[in-house]
This record gives structure tokens, sequence and C-alpha cells, in this order.
């Protein structure tokens, strides 16, 4: 790492000068990462890697199986189904199905690093190497598919913010939960997206039970479908569609509940029906990465900000840690990620870990 300096601009003019005498390389051209120009609401994408050929031919907006997702769910009428900020024709826009790894709507990889991705894109790296006791960054590997912006450095692996952040995130839950040394658990994922965080975690856990995927977006649900099953993590990965998860989930007890800058995106009405849900499956750990650093704020369609911490406590999760994403506080000013994890536990309840059933699909616990 480069040596502290306080103050921003002498701070950041420092990282810039030990970038530049550390010969870094970009894994794309420099100038098409540093002429990247911040769009609010249309990302960009890496196409210099082509689509795989058997995804090719089912990332098709026309998909059979997705337009039957799009029917079910509308139809659905599901309390947990999005509020207008998803549903807003902007936000829809902004992901492309055969590139829904680029800087879109589920990880703004380069639009949250602003300017200088490259440079802050090393520090964030060299910060997530430091706490990698378990070589996480070297498993879990980057191949920039599907639109992923990346970064190659000399003295480090290949890199993204999918794979940072993932990482990251798994050093948290090994702290506050002890994932890493656990076997048999259940995991599940609200608002799940395009199956990140599954990914890595399957990787990343040989003792993991199942990685259960929710998400009330027939886009999401038909893309971590895919992804997963191309990543051949699907036999612990499962994706359970909207429409028939209370049938699905109906003897399930996960041991934890991850939401990753999702909840900051619905309104309180369906954080609310999510929350109820996790309570009623008596899920005893609850992991949160709110979009507005500490604060625990809903999306509602007329656009006011709501304090949803009441709702967690209304079903018993109480706060027990709270940190930065990046608890360097350097590294945290000169990268501009500000986001906090905060993990809840809800008293009272623990259990053993499920188990998957012999097709790979959700089997009841007993």
């Amino acid at each position: 790492m480069t040596q502290s300096v306080r103050g921003g601009s002498l701070l950041l003019s420092s990282a810039r000068h030990a970038l530049r005498a550390l010969d870094l390389t970009v894994a794309r051209s420099s100038s098409s990462i540093t002429g990247y120009r911040l769009q609010k609401w249309t990302g960009t994408h890496d196409d210099s890697r082509p689509v795989p050929a058997e995804m090719a031919r089912v990332l098709r907006d026309d998909n059979v199986e997705l337009a039957d997702l799009r029917r079910r769910y509308a139809a659905a009428r599901s309390p947990m189904r999005p509020g207008r900020f998803w549903r807003n024709n902007t936000r829809q826009r902004d992901f492309n199905l055969r590139y829904f790894r680029g800087d879109n709507a589920y990880v703004w990889q380069l639009r949250q690093l602003g300017e200088n991705p490259k440079l802050k894109a090393y520090l964030y790296a060299r910060y997530v190497a430091e706490m990698d006791e378990r070589d996480l960054l070297g498993r879990l590997t980057e191949d920039g598919a599907f639109g992923c912006w990346t970064f190659g450095f000399r003295n480090l692996p290949l890199v993204s913010r999918d794979l940072l952040d993932s990482v990251n995130e798994i050093y948290f839950l090994d702290r506050h939960w002890d994932l890493l040394a656990r076997e048999g658990h259940t995991v599940l994922d609200v608002g799940a997206g395009y199956g990140r965080l599954a990914h890595r975690t399957v990787t990343a856990c040989p003792g993991l039970g199942r990685y259960l995927c929710l998400d009330a977006l027939p886009e999401s649900t038909f893309l971590s479908r895919q992804y997963l099953r191309f990543r051949r993590v699907d036999h612990k990965a499962v994706v359970v569609d909207l429409d028939t998860m209370q049938e699905d989930l109906a003897s399930v007890r996960p041991d934890l509940a991850v939401n990753v800058h999702s909840f900051s995106e619905m309104p309180l009405s369906a954080i609310d029906a999510w929350i109820g849900m996790l309570a009623r499956m008596e899920v005893p750990a609850l992991m949160i990465v709110p979009n507005d650093g500490a604060e625990l704020l809903s999306h509602e369609d007329d656009f006011r900000r709501l304090d949803f911490a009441p709702v967690l406590a209304r079903y018993g999760y109480t706060l027990t840690a709270s940190e930065p994403v990046i608890r360097d506080e350097d590294v945290r000013e000169l990268t501009g990620v500000r986001d906090h994890f905060m993990f809840f536990r809800r008293e009272g309840v623990g259990r053993e870990g499920s188990t998957m059933d012999g097709r790979g699909g959700v089997s009841p616990v007993r």
C-alpha cells in the first residue's frame, strides 16, 4: 500500500504517483476506462470478450422462459414485487441481457468509483488483498465474461467490482458468523440479482449446504438461473421463482439471509413483506448492505425515503454489528465507497443446517 497522507487532494496525488511508479496495467486499454463518462442511468460494458455461444442463444429478450416469467410475475401481484424504482423504464433499460455483468443496474462497476476508476480499483483491491488470508482472490478468479469491466495489475490477480465486493462480503460474514468454517448451512439471498454472491459463496465455501436465490424481478430470476448453471454451481445455488416461493420454501429453515443493495430500492410495504417472511421462516441471522451508508431507508413510489429499522425491530431483528465496507479510512476516502455492512440477529432462533435433495432442488427440512 502507499503511505497514508492526510488531506484529500494530496492523498489522491500521492496514490496516482504510486500507481505510475508501479507501472500497473489495466485489462482493457487505459483510454477505454479513463475515457468513461459518468451517466446516471445508462451503463457501459466491456465487449472485448464475446458472449459464450451457448449463452448467446438464450440471453435474448424474446426467450420463451423469460417471457413466461414476466407473465407469471405480473399476474402474481405479490406484495414483494418491486416498486416504482425498478418498474421505471429508465431503470429497466439500465442493463443488457447479454452483458448483464457490465456497469449497470445490478452492479455499478464503474459509476460508484467515478473518476480515476483504475486508481480506485487498485486501492480497493490492495485493501481486500491485505485481509485475504484464505486466498479467495486467487481461488474465485475473474474472467470478465458478460461485459464485466476488469482491472489487471502486476502484483494482483485480475479483479472486478463483482469479485472485490463478493470477497469483502464473504470475509465480513466470516468475521461475524463464521461463514467459511460452517458445514451444511443454508443461505437465503433476497434480491439476488444475477447471482453474483451466490456464485462466489458456493465456490468459496465447500461446506455450504445450499444457497437459495430469490428476486421479485423476472429478469433477475432468469439471469441468475442461466448464470449459475453456466458457472456450474447450480448443484448448490438454487433459484426460486417468486410465484412458487411459498410452496417451495414451506419447510425450509435458512441459517442466514443476505440482502445487498436491495431493500434500499424497495418501498416499505415490500420490505415488510420480505422481512416478515424471514421471521416466519425463523431465519436467525441477516446481513444487509444498504445504499445510504449506515442508514436503512426505503425507496417509496412518491420518492420519499422512509426508515425501515422499525420493521426489523418489530420482527425481532437486532443490530449486532455495523462497520464500513472499507474500514481503512484513507482508502474509503480515496475510493468514495462509503457503504456499510450491517448484521442482525433474531434472538432465540437457531438450528442445524438443511440439506439438498438428490436433484439439487429445494428439499424440506425434516
